[in-house]
């Protein structure tokens, strides 16, 4: 039996919803289920630029495949943290995605999205 079964359905969704919003530039589909806590100095411009930095190193995204998880850093900002890494395949290259998630009473939240190259 895989362990973290429920919390892994969703971070998979929060990554496809990630994902999609890295495909469409899309800034508030990206931020939509981060902690607010987790977004300060995290601007729409910084998205951007990031955007365009992995197109040009990585190309478009095509696929990936899930990893396993890891106990995330645990806080009083993040009570009860999972992590979660895919091996993705982009046009140029491989890399990690990790997504991190917490829960705050019965809310899941993204505090972590990130490409690892």
């Amino acid at each position: 039996m895989m362990e973290y079964t429920e919390e892994l359905k969703i971070a998979e969704k929060y990554l496809v919803e990630t994902l999609e919003a890295d495909r469409t530039g899309d800034y508030e589909g990206f931020i939509q289920r981060f902690d607010k806590r987790d977004l300060e100095g995290f601007t729409e411009e910084i998205f951007n630029k990031d955007i365009k930095s992995m197109r040009e190193e990585l190309g478009a995204f095509k696929s990936r495949s899930y990893m396993g998880s890891l106990k995330g850093f645990q806080n009083e900002k993040h009570p009860y943290c999972l992590r979660f890494v895919w091996r993705a395949t982009y046009e140029k290259s491989e890399v990690l995605i990790i997504i991190g998630i917490h829960k705050i009473g019965d809310v899941w939240y993204l505090n972590e999205s990130k490409v690892s190259k």
